[in-house]
């Protein structure tokens, strides 16, 4: 019989909100927690409301939710059901089986009276209405949830159209999409008798989202990416691969960020879970599946060769198999990743290798040769096959390392040695074993390497130049080049490490008029692009950047080609940061991270992160450069390849320094770094500067930011040194800042220094409307922070000169500018009085305000309850109030800002006197 549950009081608790929270599914995984407990529910588009407002009107309705297996059809409409009892409402629900499809009224005998239930539609009809009107004498509405109603027997389904027909109650149906239901269900929306909702797939943000909630912390962006596309965006697949991860110890917590490492181990759980979905196939029917799970995507031609036109007809109808268009013509594979994964577990070794032997001799395995060696060299290695050339097997190793698939390449060169082949597979597996964050390997496998050609010196030079710097830290090693290399090659690639060393004047030098060929072209812009931009020349930085990756697509798989990408990756984000084109920074940060997930996991995925949160944290916004470093911060822990983790952690501590977390910007500064990277010292100390500040001892962040001005300057870094003077002027010390930054101003590209100077200048000169005007000119650089210092700057001019409404004023745009880059903390800001919400602070504040309990708002934002009462008692002490009645004028009264009051015993710093400041009083 159908499974029945009734909504008594014995469904979720109540938390006196009839919006509920439907942005997904969200479940406090901890280690000791059981992934498999039931996730709370969330919304994520809409489709709740839509429900609610579809059977709730004034009249009773019908909706039908629509989606593909696993998206959560049945949870969002139980949840649904559960708000409509919390608003009083009669309600019943019932699911459908395939065991009741054949039973009448199988899924609805508890809507029919025992007595009158029959097979006679009239006789049930008037028994269903009967108990209807009952219920809805007592509760005024009722209304009736049907799970699964595609597969509704037909004297349900026509008892379901006729309710909805009468309007006796309304009806809540979800039906799987492709699936065919009953005629009279279908003509509920055919005929324009219901509202249909379709739930699409999962996006990738909202999985991102989800899996934030349901780890309660920060995610890696490669393992919700590998989450996204292994579940397909369902729901349930994802549910079922977090509970899997967690069992196996592929899903857990490293530096303070989940990660996903290897590849899916299925659980007992998960085969059975997927043995549901695949249902109940034909012998020829699995075998098709399993061919597919063993050889990935292959020509229908193939398939069809291999199995039956009928057979793949069949899964194709089922949805399992789908079949695209592509260059070669039609491609079949299957429809969930997931399945994959499960059929290949379950496949005996002798099975599997049976398949893997048919396809070997496939006219799609025989243009993999050329096409995609790693895929045909992979094939035929797992039949055993011996007499797979060497140099076929250093061309699939090349390619697995162009790719960034450095595991996959290190294998491959290795049997390509075993099989003879010489210096070229001992040049890919130092490349790759440099990439796994393995340099001792690496020299130990150049040095076994005896090259003939010039291009085979030329290539292991290259790699072993790169290993004894940036893995080794061997510097003069890493100089000492064999004079039979194209000394232009060379040159490009010592350039880059000179970058790294503080010379980027003499990176310059070495790299100028170097050879066009794409492969020189390629090293010469890798280590030409982050040098303009430190020596202040953006412009040319930016263009050159562009050329570069140019020359990455013409070089084709060249030697090291993954150590150029992430240089052209820092140095184009860096330019455009020191240039002050900070929105132009965070999309194209975004946009080489997104390229980066594109390829097999690297150590560039750090890379890329690296460079979202180095721009986010230029633009103004610490708290969400923080989740971004520190997931950069954790890769490139493991694997640093081009020596940026000194700078990573720097920009951590100066975005925890930031937010107020001094706790935390100390830990990551006492990590030490044994890289000979001196060109990222400036931003150390810059960090020391910001942690000091927030410790309330002005002298020492002052000396250190001094410092790192200083640091840059002896390295030739003008734009760095500007941006560390600029520090100087946030921090309250004018001085000589002021004119060395118009000194800079004259040379260094972009207006972010001209601006940066205007700041010292009006700051110097104690000019409030100037300083004003610096922040108006910072805000519409899209640098939030900078502005708000600047604000929090201009109030306490005016409120020196006496000007007590513009100080006011000022104070107020400080702090809304604070609130908009996510709570910064600085010395200004605490000044004049802005101790800003957090943005979750004043999130949950917001909601608080509005009525929602602790509960409601930990289901709204997916947080725990302890974590809403935290946020509370901080969103309390800093507005200073004590009770929830407060919130709502404390909220506004925070917005409008603060009034100064001068205090005795003011006191100036460099030439501009500054005042205490209190909160308004009447």
């Amino acid at each position: 019989m159908g499974e029945t549950t009734r909504f008594d009081g014995s469904g979720p608790p109540d938390d006196g909100s009839d919006s509920g929270s439907v942005d997904l599914l969200a479940h406090r995984l901890q280690r000791t927690a059981r992934p498999q407990a039931e996730w709370a529910f969330v919304e994520r588009g809409g489709e709740l409301r839509a429900l609610l407002e579809g059977v709730d009107g004034t009249e009773p309705a019908a909706v039908v939710v629509s989606g593909r297996p696993g998206v959560g059809r049945t949870r969002l409409a139980q949840e649904a059901i559960r708000i409509l009892r919390a608003r009083r409402h009669g309600t019943e629900w019932a699911t459908c089986t395939r065991s009741t499809e054949t039973i009448p009224l199988g899924a609805l005998t508890h809507l029919v009276p025992v007595g009158a239930a029959s097979s006679d539609p009239t006789a049930a009809w008037h028994a269903m209405a009967a108990a209807l009107d009952a219920r809805r004498e007592q509760h005024g509405r009722v209304v009736v949830g049907i799970d699964d109603a595609h597969l509704l027997d037909d004297l349900s389904a026509t008892l379901v159209h006729k309710l909805v027909l009468t309007r006796k109650a309304s009806v809540l149906l979800t039906v799987r999409g492709g699936a065919q239901p009953p005629d009279v269900v279908a003509a509920l929306w055919k005929d324009g008798l219901g509202t249909r909702v379709e739930l699409p797939p999962w996006s990738r943000g909202e999985v991102d989202r989800l899996l934030t909630g349901v780890v309660h912390g920060t995610v890696a962006s490669r393992t919700a990416e590998f989450l996204w596309r292994t579940s397909a965006g369902s729901v349930a697949h994802l549910r079922e691969l977090v509970a899997a991860g967690h069992e196996t110890g592929c899903l857990s917590e490293v530096g303070g960020v989940w990660r996903w490492d290897g590849d899916v181990e299925p659980t007992q759980r998960l085969l059975d879970v997927l043995q549901v979905d695949t249902g109940e196939l034909s012998p020829d029917e699995r075998a098709a599946a399993e061919l597919l799970a063993v050889g990935g995507p292959l020509d229908l031609s193939d398939l069809v060769d291999l199995t039956s036109s009928e057979v793949v007809a069949s899964l194709e109808r089922r949805g399992t198999v789908t079949v695209e268009r592509t260059r070669h013509g039609p491609t079949a594979r299957l429809t969930e990743p997931l399945h994959e994964i499960g059929l290949r577990a379950q496949l005996p070794h002798a099975t599997a290798r049976g398949f893997q032997l048919r396809l070997a001799g496939t006219a799609s395995a025989r243009r993999w040769i050329e096409e995609d060696p790693v895929r045909a060299v992979e094939l035929l290695l797992s039949t055993g096959d011996p007499t797979v050339p060497a140099d076929v097997l250093v061309r699939a190793a090349r390619q697995a390392g162009a790719s960034a698939d450095h595991r996959t390449a290190e294998r491959l060169a290795r049997v390509a040695l075993e099989r003879g082949a010489g210096t070229a597979a001992s040049v890919v597996l130092a490349e790759a074993l440099r990439w796994q964050g393995r340099p001792a390997e690496a020299e130990s496998a150049a040095q076994r390497a005896e090259p003939v050609t010039v291009t085979e010196r030329e290539q292991l030079t290259v790699t072993r130049t790169l290993n004894r710097f940036y893995g080794l830290g061997s510097v003069e090693e890493a100089y000492a080049a064999s004079p039979e290399t194209r000394q232009d090659l060379v040159s490009a690639v010592r350039g880059l490490l000179l970058f790294a060393a503080g010379r980027p004047r003499e990176a310059l030098d070495l790299t100028e008029g170097a050879r066009s060929d794409p492969q020189t072209r390629l090293w010469t812009c890798a280590a030409r692009t982050a040098a303009l931009a430190v020596l202040g020349r953006t412009d040319e930085a930016i263009a050159t950047a562009g050329q570069g990756w140019t020359a990455l697509e013409e070089s084709g798989a060249t030697v090291e080609s993954s150590t150029a990408r992430a240089a052209l990756t820092h140095g184009e984000v860096l330019a455009l940061e020191l240039s002050g084109r900070f929105g132009q920074a965070v999309r194209r940060a975004h946009e080489l991270h997104q390229a980066s997930l594109t390829r097999p996991a690297w150590a560039g995925d750090a890379v890329s992160a690296l460079g979202v949160g180095s721009a986010t944290l230029a633009a103004g916004r610490p708290a969400e450069a923080v989740r971004w470093l520190a997931e950069a911060a954790a890769g490139l822990a493991d694997r640093d390849p081009i020596g940026l983790l000194p700078l990573c952690r720097a920009q951590l501590a100066q975005a925890h320094a930031l937010v107020g977390d001094e706790v935390r910007a100390r830990q990551v500064l006492e990590v030490p770094s044994p890289l000979p990277v001196a060109a990222f010292a400036p931003e150390t100390q810059l960090a020391h500067a910001w942690t000091a500040a927030l410790g309330n001892r002005p002298e020492e962040a002052l000396t250190a930011a001094l410092e790192a001005a200083s640091s840059a300057a002896r390295m030739g870094q003008p734009a760095v040194e500007a941006r560390a003077l600029h520090v100087v002027v946030r921090l309250g010390g004018t001085g000589a800042a002021a004119g060395r930054l118009q000194e800079l101003a004259a040379f260094v590209a972009g207006p972010l220094v001209r601006t940066c100077a205007a700041h010292a200048g009006a700051l110097a000169d104690g000019h409030g409307d100037r300083l004003d005007e610096v922040a108006t000119e910072f805000e519409s650089m899209g640098a939030g922070a900078l502005a708000a210092d600047a604000a929090a700057q201009a109030a306490e001019a005016h409120a020196a000169s006496g000007r007590r409404r513009r100080a006011a004023t000022s104070a107020a745009r400080a702090g809304t500018l604070a609130r908009a880059a996510g709570g910064a903390h600085s010395p200004a800001l605490q000044r004049v009085g802005v101790r800003p919400l957090t943005a979750r602070e004043r999130q949950v504040a917001a909601l608080a305000a509005d009525g929602l309990t602790n509960l409601g708002i930990a289901q709204e934002l997916q947080l725990s309850v302890r974590t809403v009462e935290t946020h509370l008692a901080n969103a309390y002490a800093k507005l200073g109030i004590s009770t929830r009645a407060a919130l709502t004028v404390a909220l506004v009264t925070a917005d409008r800002g603060w009034v100064p009051q001068p205090r005795e015993g003011a006191r100036s710093v460099g030439r501009t006197t500054r005042s205490s400041w209190g909160p308004r009083t009447s």
